[in-house]
C-alpha cells in the first residue's frame, strides 16, 4: 500500500486536501470519488527517509491504547456507527495513532471486520487484544468486551506506574553515583596521580588500583567503549537463544528482593489476562496459548503451554497447574474452585487482585528499605574514594619534608 496526497472539491465546492492509502493512484482516485470528491490532483507522497524512520519507531503508549479502548467501547454502546467512532477517536489521538485510526476507518468502511483490521497493526494491538475483539464480534457484545478490556488495560497501566514510580529514586541515586565516580576517575584522579608521581611517593594498594583504572579509561577510552559494547551485544545475543532466555528468566526470579516481586507481577499479569479471555467466551485451551504468548518470561510461558497440552488431553486446568512446581498452590486451588462452580473467570480475577496486592506491598517495602541501603552504598563508595586519595597524602608530607 502507498500513501497519496490529494486535492479536490466536495459537494459544496470547498477545496479539500489530505492523504489516502491505496495500492495505485487509480485505486486512490476511486476511493476519493466514492467519498463524493471531485479530484483536482493526486500524487504519490514522497517519504523523507529520516522522517519515515521516526514514523516506524513512533509507538502508541499503553495509556493511550487504554483510553482508545474505553472511548470506543462507550461510543459503540450508544449505538454510534463504527466509522463515525473512528472519526471522533482520530481527533482525540496523537498524530501517530491518529494515522493508524484513519487507516483502520478506511478498512472498516470497505467491509472488513474490526478484528481483521486490528490484526494488521500487531505493534499496537497484540494477539490478546485481537482475540478478545474477535470474541466480542462473535457474541454480539463487542462494546462490553471492549469495556472489560479497557478495565484490564487501565489496571495494568496503574500497576506498572506504581512499580516504575518506586524505581525512580534508586535509579536517580545510582545514576548520580556512576556520574560522580566517572568524573573522579577520569578528571580528578589523573591530576592527583601526576602529583604523586612527581614527588615519588609510595602509593598504597587502593590508590594503585584506582590510578590503574583511571589510566586505562583515560588512555584507552575507545577500547573500553568497544569492550562494553561487545559485552552488551554478547549478552543480548545469548538472551535470544533458548538457553539464554531460560537463564535470564530464571535469574529474574532468583534475585534477592527483586525475585519475589517479579513473581508477583508475573502471576498478576497471567491471571488477569487469562481471566479476561475466559470472561469473553474464549475457550480455555485457546486462552492458555494466547496468554502464554503475552508473557515475557520463558519459564512461565512454557509452563502455560504445557498446561494447555494437558488440558487438550482432557485434564482439568487446576490439576495441570498443581503438578507444575513453578505455580503456587493458591492458583491451582482457586482455579479448581472456579472449575467446580463455573466461575473460573471470577477466580482468576480475584487471584490477579491478590497478587497485585502482594506486589504493591513488596514495592512499598523495597522503597522503604532501598533508601538506607543506597546511603550505605554511597557512603562506602565515597569512603573508598576518599581513602584511596587521602592515604598517599600522609606519605607525601613526609616526602616533602
Amino acid at each position: 500500500m502507498q500513501i497519496f496526497n490529494y486535492q479536490g472539491k466536495d459537494d459544496h465546492g470547498r477545496t479539500v486536501t489530505g492523504k489516502v492509502e491505496a495500492a495505485t493512484d487509480q485505486q486512490a482516485a476511486n476511493l476519493l470519488k466514492n467519498r463524493g470528491l471531485f479530484i483536482i490532483s493526486i500524487k504519490e507522497a514522497k517519504n523523507i527517509p529520516y522522517l519515515s524512520l521516526l514514523s516506524k519507531r513512533s509507538g502508541v503508549s499503553g495509556q493511550e491504547l487504554a483510553n482508545f479502548t474505553r472511548y470506543l467501547s462507550t461510543m459503540l454502546s450508544t449505538g454510534l456507527p463504527l466509522s463515525d467512532a473512528f472519526i471522533n477517536l482520530q481527533q482525540q489521538s496523537s498524530p501517530a495513532f491518529a494515522e493508524i485510526i484513519a487507516s483502520m476507518g478506511r478498512d472498516v468502511a470497505s467491509g472488513q471486520s474490526l478484528s481483521e483490521v486490528m490484526k494488521k497493526y500487531p505493534k499496537v494491538f497484540n494477539n490478546l487484544y485481537v482475540s478478545l475483539v474477535r470474541a466480542g464480534e462473535a457474541s454480539g457484545g463487542i462494546d462490553k468486551v471492549l469495556g472489560r478490556l479497557a478495565d484490564t488495560l487501565d489496571r495494568n497501566e496503574d500497576f506498572k506506574g506504581k512499580v516504575k514510580g518506586a524505581m525512580v529514586y534508586p535509579a536517580i541515586v545510582v545514576t548520580a553515583m556512576a556520574g560522580i565516580g566517572t568524573l573522579m576517575i577520569t578528571m580528578v584522579i589523573p591530576k592527583i596521580s601526576d602529583v604523586y608521581k612527581e614527588f615519588g611517593a609510595e602509593l598504597p594498594l587502593p590508590t594503585k588500583i584506582l590510578i590503574a583504572i583511571s589510566d586505562f579509561l583515560t588512555h584507552y577510552t575507545i577500547l573500553a567503549a568497544i569492550v562494553i559494547i561487545g559485552i552488551v551485544f554478547a549478552v543480548r545475543q545469548f538472551k535470544k537463544t533458548p538457553a539464554g532466555d531460560f537463564f535470564f528468566s530464571n535469574l529474574g526470579f532468583r534475585l534477592p528482593v527483586f525475585g519475589p516481586l517479579n513473581q508477583e507481577v508475573t502471576f498478576a499479569l497471567l491471571c488477569r489476562t487469562l481471566g479476561a479471555m475466559v470472561a469473553a467466551g474464549i475457550s480455555i485451551l485457546e486462552a492458555l496459548k494466547i496468554t502464554a504468548d503475552s508473557l515475557g518470561n520463558n519459564v512461565y510461558r512454557q509452563g502455560l503451554l504445557q498446561a494447555a497440552s494437558e488440558v487438550e488431553k482432557g485434564y482439568p486446568l487446576s490439576m495441570s497447574l498443581k503438578n507444575n512446581p513453578i505455580y503456587p498452590n493458591i492458583i491451582s486451588q482457586m482455579v479448581g474452585i472456579g472449575e467446580e462452580t463455573g466461575t473460573i473467570d471470577k477466580s482468576l480475577e480475584n487471584l490477579a487482585v491478590f497478587f497485585e496486592g502482594g506486589a504493591e506491598r513488596k514495592v512499598k517495602v523495597l522503597t522503604t528499605s532501598m533508601e538506607p541501603i543506597l546511603i550505605l552504598i554511597m557512603g562506602a563508595g565515597v569512603g573508598g574514594l576518599a581513602i584511596a586519595v587521602l592515604m598517599p597524602m600522609f606519605n607525601l608530607v613526609n616526602v616533602i619534608k
